[in-house]
C-alpha cells in the first residue's frame, strides 16, 4: 500500500513538472497557453527577484529577461483580460522595484565616495 501511495505520489509530480515545462514552450499556439498559469510564474519570478541581494543586481540581466517574458505572455494572453491586468501590475513592480535598486546603488557609490 505504501510503495502504491509513493508510485502515485512520484507520478503525480513528474506530471506536473511536465505541465509546467510545457507552458513555458515558446512555440505553443495560443489555444494551448495557461494564461493564468504563465501569470504566477512570472508574479513568482518577480518576486524573487525582488528577494534577491542588491549586491547581485549590478550586473543582473533578469529583469530585462522577465521584461520581456511579460511582453510576451501579454501578446499571448490578449484575449484573458484579467491575465493582462494581473501581468500590467507585475510589469509596474517590476519596474519600481528596478529604479529604486538603481537609486539604492547610486546613494551607496555617492556614500562610498565620501
Amino acid at each position: 500500500m505504501r510503495l502504491v501511495g509513493a508510485l502515485v505520489a512520484i507520478l503525480y509530480g513528474v506530471v506536473g513538472i511536465y505541465g509546467g515545462l510545457a507552458q513555458q514552450r515558446s512555440d505553443l499556439a495560443a489555444s494551448e497557453i495557461d494564461c493564468a498559469y504563465r501569470t504566477r510564474l512570472i508574479r513568482d519570478r518577480v518576486v524573487a527577484l525582488t528577494e534577491r541581494s542588491p549586491a547581485k543586481d549590478a550586473v543582473d540581466p533578469q529583469p530585462d529577461v522577465v521584461s520581456q517574458l511579460i511582453r510576451e505572455t501579454v501578446a499571448a494572453c490578449s484575449e484573458d483580460a484579467d491575465s493582462v491586468r494581473k501581468l500590467e501590475r507585475i510589469e509596474t513592480h517590476l519596474r519600481a522595484h528596478v529604479e529604486r535598486r538603481d537609486l539604492e546603488r547610486q546613494a551607496r557609490h555617492e556614500l562610498l565616495a565620501l
